[in-house]
């Protein structure tokens, strides 16, 4: 009975199990668009699981497992979730319909989205079609020349240097003009916390954020963006959006690998030792010139070329992996990058490690969870940037070119005024160790459809250790260092954290008119944290760490603390998407300031009218036509110092008493520099979109500039200023962003971007500054620039060179009323000669795909700017040959009447005035700049069948292949600058010049 009762339920079981698997079956199918032409990658997920798949290049999909009565759910970019339950066919097959409203697209605004239709204030975006296909190792690569009124200058070749950001002009004299990065809705921080490097401030902050993370940039550049950032908008906003997976999709692999080859370029020529020796003979064929010698033996034979020992070919590699992907309520992007950077500089060399892990979860049905995080260490081998004997182009093209790195049995020597780099690059050790975590959390309860709330916690924070260890033959025993040799270590820790609150409504009332509002409270905490401690006198080159040194030289401790809150909303009425309005305020309170003036007021109106959405506007060639207009103000908060307006003390010592000394005076009314934009503007497009313009008129003014007003001598050392706001601003000028669909085929395809601004800056007045002789109130910016009322905020102020007189072969120069002489000594007799803001600068990128292949290239330039190279008062001084070695330019010089030389004769008195900052060292730095061309070649799917990888692109990249400029610009880079203040653009040294790069590579989707 019991075998019998056993059989009948082992029966029933298999009926049961041959029922349910009977039941499971695999669906395959095609999906569409409203045309018929096939979907590749939508997203097909059974409903209420994870089980899933995306359809394939030609649209087809095939999924197991399923059971009739279950629901597949289709999702593409751009067209309405479809939904099909599963029934006795084994077919299902989809056309998709267009999501009109999906297919608008959404802009990252301040503290939300807005649709390209309603956006309404001026904002550069960058997306990720622009950026995906570019191999880049920096932010900085994807911006520049991408946007209108943006632009970025490297600062130098070396790696990790910063940047120079400047929207729409110079927006500050002696504050900080970079324009604000928010990260994932963080703002980041600026701060220097690094040493300066012969001309170059600090390292770059944007390098920490890894490149193939990031989805896209908006770029806010008016008051109507800007003003929702209330005392941090002035010089604009780039928010960075990293990327995010997607809802329902399978887990998405992609590995991205590339190896680089950097070349130094745009060298200057100077003498090798054979040409020193000859060139310094023939000086000695003229009378009294310096330098010269009756034979070449009368000079040391040796012979090294330093310029090719320090300058030379870089090898990088960078690897990134990433998984992206989601279940029907989360999604994830996880990625992990190595980056091992080598510069074509000798000594400079940078390891990056990054990950990051963004994650969102729709918890519940009215609570959204998300959590973002960014973490990167490296480490920077730093060299000196310029304008000292410890940098690398300093030292090579000044080297007297005899002087051998080694003596006779291979050691290092260092006997010469300028410093033998092969031995300073391996007796002197100067590392940056870098750790930045920048990470938020985010929660959203949606209360109703049309009403939710946000809070995000966020944190930027960064640990910068700067170690740096000096042997003996660079610090040379003396009487406080009896031993020789230094060491140095400084840790910096910067911290900053944010809290922001949001309630957010919208609704549409009776389909047509539609209402947003955003209500905000946001509080920010940034506590600055150094310590530092030198040492010198080392037993031993052996000996690396601080505490070996027997005298202690350094030992100091900085904290500072300040908070910024804020109060914000912004209104909006449309009434048919057709009239659009926004207003915005917000109110801003500082404690960096004084305590009369910690809170400020902030505002912006706009209004916008697409025209093209009335009945009566019946142009059948213009596709869209919208008129925007805005008006409102912005601030500047970093007006120098973490307390610019409270009185502070610094410590003194005398006669082994310690004391305390007025450091800066206190001033309870300084508060941040304020501007105040008007723009108008007009979007149009035109044959079904296949042309769009965006033009743009912007007007803006700074007021309440900080000066730093002198104070009289009886207030004593070091007070000899104290800050205030005074002085005036302006920057005018106009933007076009031109993108056109040239062709548009199944197989090939070619579209063009183009983008151009004109600014016209102007400082209105300055009053309290120093005056010249003619009665015009300047802040000077460096020895050669200088902002003066009525003139650029970047004018250079020097005296003329007029060239050589071809009788005398004596060099000329111009006085104030343009008479001819020959000292330019008497600084009354300089005048305003140039510029070093540009009259216009834009971009053109360029398109191709066909079939399998695809190619980009981006032109980027500049025009009306001029460039002033410093060095060239030491290369280009024939009289100082022998202490200086010269560039071979030199050899133009005058030797009978009627030569048109560049050089004066040998021997004549004006060769020293060479050494005078004149326009003689002043070049037109207009270019046209090959800055980016890449070829690529995605594998055909059936290369693919049989493996892993669903889709295979190789590529190959120039990075600055050729350079369009003046030929008085020859060996020179154009692009780079000594410093980012905003008074010293436009000014090199021996800055090291951008590398010419090869990138070669292949990014694989498993």
């Amino acid at each position: 009975m019991r075998s019998k009762f056993t059989w009948m339920i082992t029966l029933c079981l298999a009926f049961v199990f041959q029922f349910s698997f009977a039941q499971e079956k695999t669906v395959t199918g095609n999906v569409t668009d409203q045309d018929g032409l096939p979907l590749p990658g939508v997203s097909i997920v059974v409903k209420g699981t994870t089980k899933g798949t995306q359809t394939d290049f030609d649209g087809n999909y095939s999924i197991n497992g399923v059971t009739a009565g279950q629901v597949l759910v289709f999702s593409y970019v751009g067209q309405r979730t479809t939904e099909r339950t599963i029934g006795t066919s084994n077919t299902i097959n989809v056309q998709m319909e267009a999501d009109a409203q999906a297919l608008e697209e959404v802009v990252v605004v301040g503290f939300g989205t807005r649709s390209t239709k309603k956006l309404i204030t001026s904002v550069a975006r960058v997306e990720t079609e622009a950026i995906q296909d570019v191999p880049a190792t920096s932010v900085q690569e994807l911006l520049q020349g991408q946007a209108s009124g943006v632009q970025f200058v490297q600062s130098s070749a070396v790696l990790g240097s910063a940047n120079v950001i400047k929207i729409r002009g110079v927006n500050s004299l002696t504050g900080g003009s970079q324009p604000l990065i928010v990260l994932d809705g963080v703002p980041l921080s600026d701060e220097d916390n690094t040493f300066n490097l012969g001309g170059n401030n600090g390292l770059n902050g944007l390098a920490d954020i890894n490149p193939q993370d990031i989805e896209s940039f908006s770029i806010l550049k008016d008051a109507g963006a800007t003003a929702i950032y209330g005392a941090r908008g002035a010089n604009g906003v780039i928010l960075i959006t990293t990327k995010k997976g997607k809802n329902g999709e399978k887990p998405r692999v992609t590995l991205n690998a590339y190896t680089s080859v950097a070349r130094a370029t745009e060298l200057i020529d100077v003498f090798s030792a054979d040409e020193y020796r000859q060139y310094r003979v023939d000086r000695g064929t003229f009378p009294g010139a310096a330098g010269g010698v009756a034979a070449a033996t009368d000079l040391p034979q040796g012979g090294f070329d330093y310029v090719d020992a320090v300058a030379g070919t870089g090898v990088s590699q960078n690897v990134d992996l990433s998984v992206a992907g989601g279940s029907e309520k989360s999604n994830y992007f996880f990625s992990l990058t190595y980056t091992d950077q080598e510069s074509p500089f000798i000594g400079n060399e940078l390891q990056r490690i990054s990950t990051r892990l963004n994650v969102s979860t729709q918890a519940t049905n009215w609570l959204k969870l998300g959590v973002n995080i960014g973490i990167s260490n490296s480490v920077n081998d730093r060299v000196n940037v310029e304008n000292t004997t410890f940098a690398p182009l300093t030292s090579a093209y000044l080297i007297r070119p005899f002087n051998e790195p080694f003596d006779a049995d291979g050691n290092f020597i260092n006997n010469d005024f300028i410093n033998n780099q092969i031995a300073l690059d391996a007796l002197v050790d100067n590392e940056v160790n870098s750790t930045r975590i920048i990470a938020n959390a985010t929660a959203e309860i949606k209360f109703t459809d049309w009403l939710n709330y946000k809070a995000l916690f966020g944190v930027d924070r960064a640990t910068i250790n700067n170690f740096q260890r000096t042997r003996v033959l660079f610090d040379l025993p003396s009487a406080t260092n009896p031993l020789g040799g230094s060491a140095f270590d400084n840790v910096a820790r910067d911290n900053r954290y944010v809290f922001d609150q949001t309630l957010n409504f919208n609704k549409t009332f009776g389909e047509n008119h539609t209402v947003g509002a955003v209500l905000g409270y946001s509080f920010q905490e940034t506590i600055l944290n150094s310590i530092s401690a030198g040492t010198d006198s080392f037993i031993s080159d052996g000996q690396r760490n601080v505490t070996s040194g027997a005298v202690v030289t350094t030992g100091t401790q900085n904290r500072f603390e300040r908070n910024l809150i804020g109060y914000f909303g912004s209104l909006s009425y449309d009434y048919k998407s057709k009239y659009i309005f926004t207003a915005t305020a917000r109110r801003d309170g500082s404690s960096r300031f004084g305590s009369n003036e910690r809170f400020g007021n902030f505002y912006s109106l706009s209004g916008g009218w697409n025209l093209s959405d009335e009945e009566f506007f019946n142009v059948d060639w213009i596709s869209s036509l919208k008129l925007r207009a805005t008006f409102g103000t912005a601030g500047n908060d970093r007006i120098g110092g973490s307390f610019p307006g409270i009185g502070t003390f610094n410590n003194v010592t005398s006669n082994n008493q310690a004391g305390l000394v007025v450091g800066v005076a206190d001033n309870p009314n300084l508060t941040w520099e304020e501007r105040e934009t008007l723009d108008l503007g007009v979007d149009v497009s035109f044959f079904n979109n296949r042309i769009s313009l965006n033009a743009t008129y912007f007007d803006s003014t700074t007021d309440r500039l900080l000066i730093a007003s002198p104070l009289p001598a009886v207030t004593g050392a070091p007070l000899r200023s104290v800050n205030r706001n005074a002085g005036e601003l302006s920057n005018k000028g106009w933007e076009f962003d031109l993108n056109t669909r040239n062709i548009v085929k199944d197989d090939f395809t070619w579209t063009t971007n183009f983008n151009i601004s004109f600014v016209d800056s102007e400082v209105v007045n300055l009053p309290g500054a120093a005056t010249d002789p003619l009665g015009r109130r300047f802040i000077a910016g460096t020895g050669a620039q200088r902002a003066i009322e009525g003139e650029s905020p970047n004018s250079f102020f020097l005296v003329r060179f007029n060239g050589i007189n071809s009788e005398t072969g004596d060099a000329e120069y111009l006085d104030v009323n343009g008479n001819i002489i020959d000292n330019p000594n008497d600084p009354n007799d300089r005048v305003i000669v140039g510029d070093a803001t540009p009259d216009f600068t834009g971009g053109i990128t360029n398109t191709i795909k066909y079939k399998n292949w695809d190619l980009t290239a981006l032109l980027s330039f500049t025009y009306g700017n001029d460039i002033f190279i410093d060095g060239l008062r030491f290369v280009e001084a024939p009289d100082r040959i022998g202490v200086f070695n010269q560039s071979t330019e030199v050899l133009n010089f005058w030797r009978q009447p009627g030569d048109n030389a560049r050089f004066p004769r040998p021997g004549s008195p004006t060769e020293a005035t060479l050494r005078n900052q004149s326009t003689f060292q002043l070049r037109d730095g207009s270019f046209l700049r090959a800055r980016n061309v890449t070829l690529g070649y995605t594998l055909p799917e059936k290369f693919l069948d049989k493996t892993l990888f669903s889709s295979v692109r190789l590529y190959v990249t120039g990075n600055n292949l050729f350079i369009i400029k003046d030929k008085d610009l020859d060996n020179f880079d154009p692009e780079v600058t000594d410093s980012t203040a905003p008074l010293a653009q436009g000014e090199t040294f021996f800055t090291p010049p951008q590398a010419r790069t090869f990138v070669f590579g292949a990014r694989i989707n498993f």
